[in-house]
């Protein structure tokens, strides 16, 4: 079978279409609670309740997108300003960042087509949930409020994503950030946050007008988002990945990632080799294993979710002191130096469980050699047999 001439072209199909579902939902949500004649109005009188509940379904909408099997393997950015984003972090190639922006405006354009298709005069009502500027608002403000609302949606996650905490609540974060702002912001500029979001149904309704300012306001706030959190964050170097939701069942493009798939019998690490990098394991097994005096490789221990690897050598600047291999197909969190030295300041919980793992490492290696935990301590040697 003949390799694709386009090799991420499964990641940017799941990308068109899971801006499509995502704008499908939205637009169909906003036409179900405000179109003329619906029935939502005379249920929820409150226009801010409406708001809300408009929020949370397009909001909701996108956060099951990124869950998705779609979004799990583009990535689920959904939203130009993301992905230049990260791009602007050099975590997305030039190609791959030009791809995914021209599928989430043709995802964009696809969704809202089909809402247009099935409510037809109704979604023609709301204008097919075009954003404008509040009337009473001008320009200037609404443009200074899409660059306030991007800059938080942007370096929310950005944060998250580069945060071990965080990272898996990512989609659930910037889902209920993005329903308070539509609740918060709407009426000051429609809560666009997203250019293929406001272009689609610009598009379609042939109306573009102040258009320009939901390119360039989003464009503008993920930027300064990104030049902020690089300032902030830049000593922790914190390795996390452009996907907004990193699972381990399909492949990532993007540049930097923080997580490592390896299948089994991969050789994470070498005994002897200089250490680079430790790593937490996030799924399946890895054995480590020692080459004796005599020649035999002997079976040491074997680590399981949650466990770190690596950590030692790494905090002394030693070698490695065993081989580490991958048991079973496993997915690894890589913790470089700076990062560890983050972890320690920032999450004492991670914290605690490295210096009961390391704590139990040396008291099984004295074991063996039939000493006392309390004599051996400190001893550089003893923590070197312990723990790779």
């Amino acid at each position: 079978m003949t390799q694709s001439r386009v090799p991420h072209l499964a990641e940017y199909a799941s990308e068109f279409f899971g801006t499509a579902l995502m704008m499908a939902i939205g637009v169909g949500a906003i036409t179900l609670m405000w179109s003329s004649g619906s029935p939502m109005r005379e249920v929820i009188h409150s226009d801010g309740l409406r708001r809300l509940v408009t929020g949370i379904m397009f909001a909701g909408g996108a956060t099951l997108v990124v869950l998705s099997p779609l979004g799990q393997r583009s990535g689920g950015h959904l939203n130009p300003a993301v992905t230049l984003a990260f791009w602007w972090k050099g975590q997305i190639t030039t190609p791959d960042a030009l791809a995914y922006v021209v599928a989430q405006i043709l995802g964009a354009l696809l969704g809202v087509g089909v809402i247009v298709a099935a409510a037809g005069s109704a979604a023609k009502t709301v204008q097919y949930g075009m954003t404008a500027p509040g009337q009473g608002f001008s320009v200037a403000t609404v443009f200074a409020a899409e660059i306030l609302i991007t800059f938080l949606l942007v370096f929310l996650i950005l944060y998250s994503v580069n945060n071990q905490r965080f990272a898996p609540k990512t989609p659930y974060l910037a889902g209920s950030l993005v329903a308070l702002l539509v609740f918060v912001e709407a009426p000051i500029s429609g809560t666009s946050l997203n250019p293929a979001r406001s272009l689609a149904p610009a598009v379609l309704m042939n109306s573009f007008q102040d258009q320009w300012l939901y390119w360039i306001a989003p464009l503008v706030g993920a930027l300064i988002a990104v030049k902020l959190f690089g300032a902030l964050f830049a000593k922790s170097e914190q390795s996390g990945c452009a996907k907004l939701y990193h699972t381990e069942r399909y492949r990532c493009i993007f540049l930097n990632c923080g997580y490592k798939n390896v299948t089994a019998g991969t050789v994470v690490m070498r005994q002897g080799e200089a250490a680079s990098a430790a790593y937490v394991i996030e799924r399946g097994e890895l054995e480590v294993r020692m080459q004796t005096a005599a020649g035999d490789e002997v079976v040491l221990a074997h680590l399981h979710p949650g466990d770190w690897v690596g950590e030692m050598a790494l905090l002394l600047e030693l070698p490695r002191s065993a081989t580490v291999v991958a048991a079973k197909d496993s997915e690894l969190r890589m913790v470089t130096a700076h990062n560890l030295a983050h972890v320690i300041a920032e999450h004492p919980s991670e914290t605690a469980r490295l210096l009961k793992q390391m704590t139990a490492r040396l008291h099984e290696a004295n074991l063996r050699l039939g000493l006392p935990l309390t004599m051996h301590a400190g001893s550089p040697d003893s923590e070197h047999a312990a723990t790779n």
